[in-house]
């Protein structure tokens, strides 16, 4: 391997240490706030969120190893490998400096992630995500199964820890689960740990989470600590939005893919799109409630991941994601365990056979079966499956 190459890797792993506290950084009172915020509009207030965030900043050193890679990779043949990712992550950055101030990070929010006026080709042409989003929401039903499964319990007792635990050793990895009361996200994962919310889940949403959360992020994790070069670890370019349409596309798989979820990820783009156009943070969540039936608390967590920070607005990349991805393993593009090489983009994931044969990827060593590692759950949870008109077949979307 070039000694620029292993060079530009620790420079890329250095900055995307400071990069990836962007999804973390949530108000330091996110857990008292987001209660306030629930029995305020379950009482049909129209509250504003009172989040207490520390500023950050990005240290020039920082900066500067962001040039420091570009001339180190400028002349190599997968230059634009690296400098794909390296713009990403200028705006990530430029995005953690601008935490809490709005009329800054909105745009920035917007150039890295998308809005709904983001164009994504469907069968015989494209239509904008916020249309997609705007048929599912008038087309599938919002019904919230109940919550009966604890985050974590005593050993032999059925909680989402426990089986993101079992699924996890069927498929031959080892992780940790820890609870996390500021998270927004009902679970998140990191290189080696599950984090969930401090919550009660439905019995097809632990199910959807350990798909989502070990099959999908924790499997592409750990492949790519196998890989010769570090990219795979630190993200692709396109990573984000890709990972996310493929732990989708699992979740589909599963059965799990469900109207309530489906309708969860096209909020998303909607409220995003709301966040941008200027709508105050109180206005979007009682829009939730008023005209599409969410849950307090569900309007309120759909709200907080688009306005929090003054307009972080990541997840328009679920739907998006899952729209391409689900496209390219439909046309033989790629295939699941390409995508779970690491943590790689749909581009790259196309790419995968040349990296392989220029010395600069390997095959994934965990390619657990989706079918063996459910099994698992020995009938603690129940599936569901996707609605027919809308998840199995997407050309009544076309129409958009």
């Amino acid at each position: 391997m070039p000694r620029e190459l292993r060079e530009a890797d620790a420079l890329m792993k250095r900055i995307a240490d400071v990069a990836r506290l962007l999804p973390a950084l949530t108000a330091e009172n996110a857990a008292v706030e987001r209660a306030r915020l629930v029995d305020a509009v379950e009482r049909g207030e129209t509250p504003g969120p009172r989040w207490e965030l520390s500023r950050r900043r990005v240290e020039p050193e920082v900066w500067r190893m962001l040039d420091a890679a570009r001339r180190l990779v400028a002349h190599l043949p997968v230059a634009s490998l690296y400098e794909d990712r390296l713009e990403e992550l200028e705006v990530e950055l430029a995005m953690i400096e601008a935490l809490g101030e709005s009329k800054r990070i909105r745009p920035l929010a917007a150039r890295r992630f998308g809005t709904g006026r983001t164009r994504v080709p469907l069968d015989d042409g494209d239509v904008t995500l916020g249309g997609v989003a705007r048929t599912l929401m008038d087309s599938l039903p919002h019904r919230e199964e109940e919550r009966v499964v604890p985050a974590s319990g005593p050993n032999g007792t059925l909680s989402l820890a426990a089986l993101m635990l079992a699924v996890a050793r069927s498929a031959g990895l080892d992780i940790d689960v820890k609870i996390e009361p500021r998270l927004s996200a009902g679970a998140a994962t990191g290189d080696r740990t599950v984090f969930l919310a401090p919550r009660s889940f439905g019995r097809a949403e632990s199910l959807r989470f350990a798909v989502h959360e070990v099959l999908g992020h924790a499997v592409a994790a750990a492949n790519a600590r196998d890989q010769p070069i570090r990219l795979f670890e630190i993200g692709t370019a396109g990573s984000f939005s890709s990972q996310e349409g493929l732990c989708l596309c699992l979740e589909e798989r599963a059965g799990v893919l469900d109207a309530y979820r489906l309708r969860i990820i096209a909020a998303r783009v909607l409220v995003t799109d709301r966040m941008h156009d200027g709508a105050p943070f109180g206005e979007t969540a009682r829009w939730l409630v008023d005209a599409h039936d969410f849950s307090a608390s569900d309007a309120i967590a759909v709200t907080e991941r688009a306005y929090r920070g003054g307009g972080v607005a990541r997840d328009v990349g679920y739907l998006h994601g899952w729209l391409r991805v689900r496209s390219a393993l439909e046309a033989d593009e790629t295939s699941i365990d390409h995508m779970r090489v690491g943590r790689v983009g749909l581009d790259v994931a196309r790419q995968l056979p040349a990296l392989v044969e220029m010395g600069l990827a390997r095959p994934p060593r965990h390619r657990p079966s989706l079918a063996r590692s459910l099994s698992a759950t020995d009938g603690g949870t129940s599936r569901d499956t996707s609605p027919p008109s809308v998840a199995a077949s997407l050309t009544m979307l076309e129409e958009t």
